[in-house]
């Protein structure tokens, strides 16, 4: 399938451990393309490696996780990262300074720490942080 930018493949972007076909249609890539661009690759380029842990999903891998059938990650819109070696707060902090986002949440569960990002959302809330904590969101 091949990059989307220099640091950033489609295939990284549809990872699933779940074992369910994890393929996006046009329309979802053409959003990847989007997140890699103008969200992962700024953080990139910022501080380095980015491990995406969940990008794309298709409805059956988003199901088998439990995720909600609205999730960005579902139109290929939303990554779930980590950046090894940087505190999570750092690099919440500057996507809130420095990038257009619809979702920005600085996450944490069962010792687990990453950050959720998306692409802003058309008619839709924008600029939106928060933090989760076990499963409980508010506003940062």
């Amino acid at each position: 399938m091949g990059n989307l930018t220099k640091n950033f493949s489609i295939e990284e972007l549809t990872v699933t451990n779940s074992g369910l076909p994890n393929v996006p249609d046009d329309k979802a890539k053409e959003k990847l393309l989007y997140l890699a661009t103008y969200i992962l690759q700024p953080i990139r380029d910022k501080f380095g490696v980015v491990v995406v842990n969940s990008g794309f999903r298709s409805g059956s891998v988003n199901s088998a996780i439990g995720g909600v059938a609205t999730s960005q990650h579902c139109f290929g819109e939303a990554a779930d990262i980590d950046v090894p070696g940087v505190n999570v707060g750092m690099v919440f902090a500057w996507c809130k300074a420095n990038l257009k986002f619809g979702q920005c949440i600085d996450e944490s569960a069962n010792d687990k720490k990453w950050l959720h990002i998306s692409l802003p959302r058309l008619g839709g809330m924008n600029q939106q942080s928060m933090t989760m904590r076990e499963g409980k969101y508010e506003l940062a």
